[in-house]
């Protein structure tokens, strides 16, 4: 009983170590598809939104478009604009 106990308390203690924070998370922006977005988590559509910021910047039409947007604003946009174009990469559907 007492090897449980103390083996919880270390799983409590550990357990935050191991918890993947949104910084953890690596997206390769041209290769996610508006099918996998759309079954994402809000945590995970934001890091994708960030990716696609971040993937944006030496393209100055979609600089201009999305750099004022918050990474939530930036992850909303990304969903409506694979709303309008379900098929594509996340990527491409912006971009139209």
């Amino acid at each position: 009983m007492k090897l449980s106990y103390a083996f919880a308390a270390v799983a409590l203690l550990a357990a935050p170590a191991f918890a993947q924070t949104e910084a953890d998370i690596k997206v390769d922006p041209s290769t996610v598809t508006c099918n996998d977005f759309a079954l994402m988590d809000m945590q995970n559509m934001t890091a994708v939104g960030i990716a696609m910021k971040e993937s944006m910047k030496d393209d100055a039409a979609m600089n201009t478009k999305y750099s004022a947007l918050s990474d939530e604003d930036m992850a909303t946009a990304a969903a409506d604009a694979c709303k309008a174009h379900p098929d594509g990469k996340v990527a491409d559907a912006l971009k139209m």
